[in-house]
């Protein structure tokens, strides 16, 4: 597998902490991995960048889609690094995550409904 910049992996720490991020830098050389936590069991750990061996995390599918909670952390980094492309990137995934969230609510109170009204 090979791990470029920006790619999302999840992971340990040397210290076994379990983290999930994005990679900022690799160094080949050495087999480290600069990667900006985004969420971990160690709750001082999240939003800072930590260095792992490269062993140590594997990429998580692109397809794997994030949650509203995880953007919003997204958000806020992309705020904090004053990222106005990718906060408007962020934003809109996160419209569409509501958006979804709302049709799938939807969808689950109409099915109830009809179901209920084939009792009737």
């Amino acid at each position: 597998m090979r791990l470029e910049t920006s790619d999302w992996v999840q992971g340990r720490t040397s210290n076994g902490e379990l983290i999930q991020g994005f990679i900022e830098h690799i160094d080949t050389l050495e087999g480290i991995v600069t990667v900006q936590v985004i969420k971990s069991d160690n709750e001082e750990a999240v939003g800072k960048a930590t260095t792992v061996r490269e062993h140590w995390i594997k990429k998580i599918p692109e397809d794997a889609q994030m949650n509203a909670q995880q953007l919003l952390s997204m958000i806020d980094i992309a705020l904090a690094t004053r990222d106005e492309a990718w906060f408007m990137e962020l934003t809109d995934q996160l419209q569409a995550v509501k958006l979804h969230d709302n049709y799938d609510s939807r969808n689950k109170d109409n099915a109830k409904h009809s179901r209920l009204t084939s009792f009737i």
